[in-house]
């Protein structure tokens, strides 16, 4: 990326925080692709024991099951590790099984607003190590921001990728939740930026709810679908599973 790209790309992260920043609202991934800078809290565990398909026009993948584990250190400190088994069948060829990875994370929430009093901010970053490909990792640097009302709100991520050390565009999202207690309807618009400023590619759009058993078992899931379809990039997606609070 050329030095006037990257500076765009700044001007594209900063201008969707700028634009969001009156009104964002903590609903994070899963079930939606983006993040927020809620964690925990002090000693607690959130753990997702999910089911994931995504559908394109030469491979469909399915992640079952996916373990997401996240533990609670300090008020504003979470660790994250996902460990998906995948199994992947290409049209015309056979099916593959594999544990295919590993995704670590650490958010750490450097402005803290709690309740309505204002916005949130953290950084998540994150590290994938493939088991697959060889000498394949994956980084990625993105800042979440919220800021929550009683019963709807905001919620965006935006973030730069690296690929084997090498810079490889930005993402981002920015979902929104209506809370209907004890379920959430969920909306988020997700995309890739390559070519700044106006190069967005896999641009997604997806739908989800949050239903809430008890104050420590809640049923999750979403569909989305590509607005850019591309020959080997998936078209649809969902996701589907339980969340554990303790």
């Amino acid at each position: 990326m050329t030095h006037n790209k990257f500076k765009y790309a700044i001007l594209f992260a900063c201008s969707v925080l700028i634009l969001f920043s009156e009104s964002i609202l903590a609903q994070s991934s899963p079930p939606l692709l983006s993040n927020d800078p809620g964690t925990p809290g002090p000693g607690n565990w959130e753990i997702n024991i999910l089911t994931s398909l995504e559908r394109s026009n030469v491979n469909d993948e399915w992640q079952i099951p996916l373990f997401d584990f996240n533990y609670g250190v300090g008020e504003r400190w979470q660790l994250t590790a996902s460990i998906p088994f995948v199994i992947s069948q290409e049209k015309g060829a056979g099916v593959k099984r594999s544990f295919n990875g590993i995704e670590t994370r650490v958010k750490y929430r450097f402005v803290d607003n709690p309740g309505t009093t204002g916005s949130n901010f953290s950084f998540f970053p994150k590290v994938n190590f493939s088991f697959v490909e060889e000498k394949s990792t994956k980084w990625s640097l993105p800042v979440e921001w919220h800021r929550e009302w009683s019963h709807f709100g905001l919620t965006a991520e935006v973030g730069h990728n690296w690929v084997n050390s090498e810079s490889d565009g930005w993402e981002g999202g920015v979902g929104a939740a209506l809370l209907l207690d004890p379920v959430s309807l969920l909306a988020e618009w997700h995309t890739e930026l390559r070519e700044a400023p106006f190069g967005l590619r896999d641009q997604i759009l997806s739908v989800g709810f949050t239903w809430e058993w008890s104050k420590t078992v809640s049923l999750i899931g979403s569909f989305g679908k590509n607005l850019q379809g591309h020959e080997e990039t998936p078209t649809i997606g969902s996701l589907a599973g339980f969340q554990f609070r303790f």
